[in-house]
């Protein structure tokens, strides 16, 4: 889409590569950019055997590092946003109001000595509640307590600090259709093959929103059947 539709209009993610495909292309970005980089690992999740690295030398994917994440008192955070697709033909999105905000353990300090916390560079919940000073909520109405928050809770906080806070969801919304777009010629192709009826169809999408310190969402992935645990008062909320 970036291609087709113009780079500005779809700067939504961190630049990526797919390896070994994509390995020259990355070298050349390397070259200039220097790291580091972020490693994901093909059809994983809940943050398995993501990692960063300095050098480029993997068979996986891997996306350009955002240096500069929004914190909160000094813990890199990010969202993650319940969306749900009933027909891509026409294409018709519904966006859950409420959303997680997971914090990570340890205080970001971008320095290279310290790349190898990943509980200080990854905000997944199931990495970060087996450090010793995970905090959890033991109360639904705290929503901003510990390291997992409501994305109100974020929002009332940012609107405190005198930000935007309308232009940042109307981004995030923006981000979100995008996505879709981007997708939504394969899906309607599939469509037509294998669904005799599309209204007998829906897909529930996890996103996984990153915020930098400037405001700009930045998408970190899109997952399919995401996640429906519960482990805290907050997530039954």
């Amino acid at each position: 889409m970036q291609h087709l539709r113009g780079f500005k209009h779809f700067d939504i993610v961190p630049q990526s590569f797919v390896l070994p495909l994509e390995y020259r292309d990355l070298v050349s970005a390397h070259n200039k950019y220097r790291g580091p980089w972020i490693v994901k690992p093909n059809a994983s999740s809940r943050g398995r055997g993501i990692y960063i690295v300095t050098s480029v030398n993997e068979q996986v994917l891997v996306s350009k590092y955002i240096g500069n994440p929004l914190c909160i008192d000094g813990h890199k955070c990010d969202i993650r946003i319940y969306v749900l697709v009933t027909s891509f033909n026409p294409l018709i999105i519904y966006l859950y109001e409420e959303g997680l905000v997971r914090l990570a353990t340890v205080k970001y300090d971008k320095n290279v000595e310290n790349l190898w916390n990943p509980c200080m560079h990854l905000c997944n919940y199931s990495i970060n509640k087996y450090h010793s000073d995970y905090i959890k909520s033991r109360d639904a109405g705290d929503e901003d307590v510990g390291h997992k928050w409501t994305l109100s809770a974020l929002l009332r906080h940012l609107k405190n600090q005198k930000c935007d806070t309308n232009k940042l969801m109307a981004n995030i919304e923006d981000l979100i259709i995008k996505s879709m777009f981007a997708c939504a010629q394969s899906i309607n192709a599939a469509c037509r093959m294998f669904v005799p009826n599309g209204n007998n169809c829906f897909e529930l999408y996890g996103f996984d929103i990153l915020i930098d310190d400037s405001l700009k969402p930045w998408l970190l992935e899109i997952n399919l059947s995401p996640s429906m645990g519960i482990d805290s008062p907050l997530d039954t909320k």
